[in-house]
């Protein structure tokens, strides 16, 4: 039986054994002329793939730092474009009164404290899975109770500054 491959000049021979019921596969070599020389290499198709997505810790860390700038309020810096800092001579005014305007640093500010409150609630969640290393696990959750609890109360003062409950 001979049969022939859609393939470039590839022969295969099926040869039935006459002793068992067995199929041979045998490759059959054409005679090829010396003078030409048969290339030996193989083609293949150039790769156009998608591009390779970004982590995702870096498109985290990208979205955080987003939505801290518009949680800091820096948008409104942005269009409003107000004075870093007020005031006169020896008394800078680093808050402004009122909650319907806000200086540039007020942002800023905002924003750190926000990413220190993250930060400290992001140990708290990570300290909990040292549940079999607790001296570990204790000390990461009370650092992320600490700065949790700075974040709240700096968050308080600014609040109480800007709505005049010190005058």
């Amino acid at each position: 039986m001979l049969v022939h491959s859609t393939s470039l000049h590839v022969t295969i021979v099926l040869k039935v054994d006459s002793k068992s019921t067995r199929l041979e596969v045998q490759r059959l070599r054409l005679p090829w002329p010396r003078i030409i020389v048969k290339p030996r290499v193989r083609l293949s198709r150039p790769g156009f793939g998608m591009p390779s997505r970004p982590p995702d810790t870096i498109i985290f860390g990208i979205m955080f730092f987003v939505v801290l700038f518009v949680l800091g309020g820096n948008i409104y810096t942005l269009v409003r474009s107000p004075p870093a800092i007020a005031g006169s001579g020896s008394q800078p005014i680093v808050v402004a009164p009122g909650i319907d305007q806000q200086l540039g640093m007020e942002g800023i500010v905002a924003s750190v404290v926000i990413l220190v409150g993250t930060i400290g609630l992001g140990l708290i969640y990570y300290g909990s899975k040292y549940v079999f290393q607790p001296g570990y696990a204790t000390r990461l959750m009370v650092l992320g109770m600490i700065m949790s609890g700075v974040a709240f109360l700096m968050f308080s003062y600014l609040w109480t500054l800007k709505t005049g409950g010190f005058s």
